[in-house]
């Protein structure tokens, strides 16, 4: 029998502990109105989230306990705080229709982060099945931050919130592919140039940091819907070109065969 572990680990946990307050933060701002700082807190909470796997991994402290608390604070963090941050802030002008579409949401996160938890070590590591959560709540977060920092007042803003509430709960329970982007070797030597992409990158950010965060993650959203269909036609096309190939297989055999009875009779 394996022996109870005594004690955690600090620094991962530490880690998760950041990402779990800062989605708490977000709800609480969201309850009192600070629609723009609960935004922002979503997004310190995914900056905490990804760096809590990696710290665990450096420091080779990965445990059992640890994907279960990070588990648990992402539920907070982007399944319930993004929900509540965005009901707070728009969908409280549909009464009842409001809050059933930021439970929709939430369960959408649940089911997301449950289905995730099942399949680790089984998955292809180079995609994701379903919207990934922090990109959800990244796309809830960043266009609540975009509508705040610019005042933009067209009144169609809780239509669009709703809407992109409910996509964003569908995605992360369907079967569309997005990438993981794990492919990436983030320790392996890169040309000169991809560091000046990545400056220029953070320079565009520091800009118009709401709408380009927001239109990263939308593009994000989009991809996936994209990539599926590619890798359908693809599929569908190399099963009519097998298709062919035994087809035209069988009919060489049957020539063959025809051919070789008719030297026989002959």
């Amino acid at each position: 029998m394996k022996p109870f572990e005594r004690g955690i680990y600090l620094l991962p946990n530490l880690m998760t502990t950041a990402a779990l307050f800062a989605g708490f933060y977000a709800v609480i701002a969201g309850m009192q109105g600070h629609y723009e700082a609960g935004a922002i807190a979503i997004f310190v909470a995914m900056i905490f989230d990804g760096l809590d796997g990696r710290v665990a991994r450096m420091t080779n402290s990965c445990s059992a306990f640890g994907a279960e608390y990070d588990s648990l604070a992402d539920m907070i963090s982007f399944g319930l705080a993004p929900a509540l941050l965005v009901y707070q802030w728009a969908l409280h002008d549909f009464d009842k229709l409001g809050w059933l579409v930021a439970f929709i949401y939430t369960v959408g996160a649940a089911l997301r982060l449950a289905r995730f938890n099942t399949q680790v070590g089984k998955a292809d590591k180079r995609y994701f099945q379903g919207l990934p959560s922090p990109a959800a709540a990244a796309l809830l977060a960043g266009m609540v931050w975009m509508v705040e920092s610019n005042h933009i007042e067209t009144g169609g803003e809780a239509l669009f919130a709703m809407l992109l509430t409910i996509l964003a709960g569908l995605m992360m329970v369907s079967n569309i592919r997005f990438s993981s982007f794990k492919e990436l070797d983030m320790k392996g030597k890169v040309p000169f140039v991809t560091l000046l992409v990545m400056v220029l990158l953070f320079v565009v950010v520091t800009l118009k940091p709401a709408m380009i965060l927001f239109l990263i993650f939308l593009a994000y959203a989009i991809s996936g819907p994209v990539l599926t269909l590619m890798a359908l036609k693809k599929t569908r096309s190399m099963r009519k070109q097998n298709k062919k190939d035994d087809v035209g297989q069988s009919v060489e055999k049957v020539e063959t065969e025809t051919e070789l009875k008719d030297r026989e009779d002959s």
